[in-house]
Parts: C-alpha cells; sequence; structure tokens
C-alpha cells in the first residue's frame, strides 16, 4: 500500500500535564472551525488524532499518576511508494516533518513545538532544525501490528478523493435538472450513457490519468496476492474459532464502568454522522505464551483485511484502524486507533452483530484484562470499551478540515464515487459481456446508488488480475533507437480526422431509436435519478452480489472462501 501509518507515544513532563491539555483543547477548537494551523499544509495527511493516556484527563476508573502520563498521536498520510517496517515509519516522519517545517518557516506557526515542548527530550530548537525532531519522533515511533485501510483509499490520495466526489455530484446534478428530465426520460440507459459521459469529459479525464490506473492496479494486485494466500490459513483458522467459541464460558456478569458525566457528554459531544475518532488502549497478556498468541492473531488479521474491496467485511463504516503494541514504563499495552462513521453505539452494535467479524476481535483482544470472554457479549464489550476508551483531544481529518472546501463523505460515499468512476470509463457499454454494468448503471439511474459490491474477489478475479499483471510485465515495451536510413526519402503522413462527436452523430440520424419501455416513462413524477441529499446508507449493510473494480463483471464463478469472509 502507498500508506504510511504513524503511532507515536511520547512521555509527558509531569508538571506540564495541565498545560499541554490545554493546548490540545485550544488547537481542537481551531480545526473545527476551520482555521488556520499547521496541519492544513500536509496535503499528503488523510485523518491525525491527538489524546493523552493517563492522569488527565481520564486514565479509567481511578486516574493514573501524572509521572505516567503518555502523549498520543496517530496520523495516516498517502506515500509516493509502498514501503514496511522502519521504511515506512522513517518516509512517513520525512513526509510529515518536512511540511510542517515548511509551513513554520513560511507562516511562524509555532503549534506543533509547543505541543512537544510538554514532552521530555523533545529538542529545544524545534521544527527549526527537522532532523532533530526526525530523529526524536521515530525513537518514540510504534510500528502496526494490523491495520486496516479502505481499498478507496488505497487507491486515491485526498486530491483525487475530491475529484471524485467533485463527479458525481456534477453527474447527479446533470440528471437531476428538471429542464433537461423530459429529454433524459425518454433515452435507453445506453443513450443517455454516452449522453453522460460526453457531458462530464473535462471531470471525467481528471480520474482517469495513469497514476489512477497505477494506484488501482496496485491496489487489486495487493487484494489479489492476500486473497490467493490466505487459502492456506483459512480452514484452519475457522476450525479453531469454532473450538474457542464452543468451550467458551457460558455466563457471566457485566461489571458497570463509572465514567464521570463531564467526560461521557465530551466523547458524546464530538459524536457526527461521520469520520469520527476513538483510542482505546489495553494491557496485553501477562504470559509469554499469551503475549506470543495474540501477536500470531495480529498478524493473521493484518493478512486477512488486505483482501477486502469495500469496507471490513460486512461493515462499511471504518476508513482507517491500527493495532500498535507500545511499552509504557515497565508495562506493555496495545493501542487501538479507528476513523468510522455512525454513532458511537452504531459502530459498535456493527462490530457485535456480526459473529465472523466478532470473532478476529476477540482473537485480538481475548488476553486483554477484563475483556468479555463469555455470554452475553454485546453489554459487556460495551462496558469493556467505555472502561479503556482514552478521549480525543484533537481530531484532525483532511477532507472535512482542510484548505479546500469541507468534503463530508463516509464509506459508502467513496464506494459510490468509485464504481460511477469505473461504470462511466467503459468504452462500449453495449458489448454483451458488459451487460451487469448496464443493470448497475440502470439501479442507479432508479434508485441513486448502485448494487452492493462484492467485498471479496474470487479466485478466478483473483488469478486474472495477476495473470493481467504478469502479461503487462511480460510484453512491455522496450526503447528503441529511431534511426532513418539516409537513402529513403521522408515521407509526410496524413492527419487522421478526428472522430465525430456524440450530439453530431445522434443528429445525423446515427443513434439508437428510443424505447418508451426503457428507463421511466415520459410523464412520470419522479425524477430519472434518486438523489442522496444528505442522506446516509444504514452502517452495516448486507453483502451483496456486485462486481469488482477493474474486473470481469460477468464472472460469475466464486471461490469456496468467499462465502462467509471472516472465520465463524
Amino acid at each position: 500500500m502507498f500508506h504510511g501509518t504513524l503511532s507515536i507515544i511520547t512521555k509527558i513532563r509531569p508538571e506540564a500535564v495541565e498545560g499541554l491539555t490545554s493546548t490540545l483543547r485550544r488547537l481542537d477548537r481551531t480545526i473545527q472551525a476551520r482555521q488556520s494551523q499547521p496541519l492544513r499544509a500536509i496535503h499528503a495527511l488523510y485523518f491525525a488524532h491527538w489524546g493523552i493516556l493517563g492522569g488527565a484527563p481520564w486514565d479509567g476508573p481511578p486516574a493514573g499518576p501524572r509521572e505516567d502520563c503518555y502523549l498520543l498521536f496517530g496520523a495516516d498520510l498517502r506515500l509516493s511508494a509502498s514501503l514496511h517496517g522502519r521504511e515506512q515509519l522513517r518516509a512517513s516522519l520525512e513526509l510529515l516533518v518536512d511540511a510542517l517545517a515548511a509551513q513554520s518557516s513560511l507562516s511562524g506557526d509555532t503549534t506543533f513545538d509547543e505541543l512537544y515542548a510538554h514532552c521530555e527530550g523533545y529538542p529545544e530548537e524545534g521544527l527549526a532544525r527537522p532532523t532533530q525532531v526526525k530523529e526524536y519522533l521515530l525513537k518514540h515511533a510504534v510500528p502496526y501490528s494490523t491495520r486496516h485501510v479502505d481499498f478507496a483509499y488505497r487507491v486515491a490520495s485526498v486530491p483525487a478523493i475530491r475529484e471524485l466526489q467533485e463527479l458525481r455530484a456534477r453527474a447527479e446534478a446533470y440528471l437531476n435538472n428538471p429542464h433537461r428530465r423530459p429529454f433524459l426520460e425518454r433515452l435507453e440507459p445506453t443513450s443517455l450513457y454516452d449522453d453522460l459521459r460526453e457531458h462530464l469529459d473535462p471531470h471525467l479525464a481528471r480520474v482517469t490519468t495513469p497514476e489512477w490506473s497505477r494506484n488501482q492496479s496496485a491496489a487489486l494486485i495487493e487484494a489479489a496476492l492476500a486473497t490467493l494466500t490466505y487459502l492456506f490459513v483459512d480452514k484452519p483458522l475457522r476450525l479453531l474459532v469454532q473450538l474457542k467459541n464452543r468451550f467458551a464460558r457460558p455466563l457471566q456478569t457485566v461489571e458497570h464502568v463509572t465514567i464521570p458525566d463531564a467526560l461521557r457528554e465530551e466523547i458524546e459531544a464530538r459524536q457526527g454522522p461521520i469520520q469520527n475518532s476513538m483510542i482505546l488502549v489495553t494491557d496485553v497478556p501477562d504470559s509469554a505464551l499469551g503475549r506470543l498468541r495474540q501477536r500470531f492473531f495480529m498478524g493473521l488479521v493484518n493478512w486477512r483485511l488486505k483482501r477486502n474491496l469495500v469496507g471490513m467485511n460486512d461493515m462499511r463504516v471504518i476508513h482507517f484502524a491500527r493495532w500498535a503494541i507500545f511499552q509504557r514504563g515497565a508495562q506493555r499495552q496495545l493501542l487501538f486507533i479507528v476513523t468510522y462513521d455512525e454513532s458511537w453505539e452504531a459502530y459498535i452494535d456493527a462490530f457485535v452483530n456480526h459473529e465472523d467479524v466478532s470473532n478476529f476481535l476477540k482473537l485480538i483482544w481475548s488476553g486483554s484484562k477484563g475483556f468479555p470472554s463469555g455470554r452475553p457479549f454485546v453489554e459487556p464489550f460495551k462496558e469493556w470499551i467505555r472502561g479503556v476508551q482514552c478521549p480525543t483531544l484533537v481530531h484532525y481529518s483532511a477532507l472535512l478540515h482542510g484548505e479546500a472546501p469541507p468534503t463530508a463523505v463516509a464509506v459508502t460515499d467513496l464506494h459510490e464515487a468509485l464504481e460511477l468512476r469505473r461504470v462511466l470509463t467503459l468504452e462500449d457499454l453495449s458489448r454483451p459481456e458488459n451487460e451487469p454494468m448496464r443493470q448497475s448503471l440502470k439501479t442507479y439511474l432508479e434508485q441513486g446508488r448502485f448494487p452492493y459490491q462484492e467485498k471479496l474477489l474470487s479466485l478466478r478475479q483473483a488469478f486474472s488480475i495477476l495473470q493481467e499483471r504478469l502479461r503487462s510485465i511480460h510484453l512491455r515495451p522496450t526503447q528503441t533507437l529511431h534511426r532513418r536510413t539516409p537513402h529513403v526519402t521522408a515521407r509526410k503522413l496524413g492527419v487522421l480526422r478526428a472522430q465525430t462527436p456524440l450530439r453530431s452523430r445522434r443528429s445525423e440520424g446515427h443513434s439508437t431509436p428510443a424505447s418508451r419501455e426503457a428507463g421511466r416513462r415520459p410523464g412520470a413524477h419522479r425524477p430519472w435519478l434518486q438523489a442522496h441529499g444528505d442522506r446516509r446508507l444504514s452502517a452495516v449493510e448486507d453483502p451483496g452480489r456486485g462486481s469488482v473494480p477493474s474486473v470481469d463483471p460477468g464472472d460469475a464463478e466464486r471461490g469456496t472462501h468467499d462465502g462467509g469472509g471472516d472465520p465463524q
């Protein structure tokens, strides 16, 4: 993936906890008001989170000592290459610190230095010496053990997401125009498709660049490799989970966690319909065997999450998520940071209502202190979450708080825009093999949304993607020297005529006859395209039998692993 996942944990000086808390709250108010602040200059940044672990404002009941307080920072960035391990951390920090240093020198903004001046060991000169800041942050950076990056972010950068949403908005505005509706209602889907492509051609060109193709190809290849290689552990892991669930304790007592009212109100006040932040800090198992088991399952979960094409299994609400193990003094703990849609309750319900999702959660967190291991699971799990949640004091979203106008998009909106792009990039929708895409377009025109996309690749689709990649490498043209034989006279080639525009061809009588049975009949009261407006799709959607980006949509064969997603 072309992504950088940063998790930086620095110890706060005991006397500086209150001052740091005030500085963080002031920065968050500036971000929410969309005022000038240093993160806006980092164009490769998707999301950023800051929180304080321990002492202030909360470390669960009871509060921890001031000598044991840490500043948590998480960031999701777009890199120019696919890197891993320490190289990924170093490249992410290079990108982050260089952008912050450039912004600080131009505007004189010292917010970042003010934040980390409250932490032990931060260089006195701050961003004036970016190399020292990079070394300091790299020393305190924690590599992720498991992460989830939604497929839309694997394909598109922040500017590309804005272009996608602009394309989608213009398409809906064109199709819902009341003056154009009588004409559109009389067109067949194929003719309307040609008309829509001609109207959106300037904007479509921005999302069909070679960079788009490269990013989408890389994302599909990674998903195909994960799909094929995960087959070797899929069935054994399912069997292991089934045995574990069979011997789970049948009953347990729910222990209610007392949370200060002010803190609960603060957490609830930050919740919005989209792009919310959550930070959890839990203990790792005490025994060496338990820690080894946790690391093993986290590696498997990281492996299997790369297969997802839409959301996390049937949960289409998670933008980014990561798990990272870090050292807190003499104690090792597990950090979890996630950006999600919907409310807190809806998000947690989405986890526990799907057994396949809750199964791998239990694999990761089952060794943590207080994690509910019996039944019932829902309410005990929510109480446990409340007991280990660390309030997010600063949350930044490039789509909501960046320099450009805010773009409020949920995960489902991102995939609707990607599907619209895929449909519009087809050269000939009338070909027989594109029949599924014509049906998908018809659904979009009638309902304002596409059918549910497939969440995983089938085996045939995965093999097809890798085969196409190998063929492209084998047939890659080689550079040759262009030379002309001296005794041959150079000839001037004729100029090819430009293709006649679609509208001109229609005026000459080459358009397809209109059919009253195609699309909405004349005189219908409903608009041709049912616009979304501000309506959001549900947090959890039923898995549909859709198609896969850049894969033959007519493929009816499915692999045996494609029936349920996660282990049952």
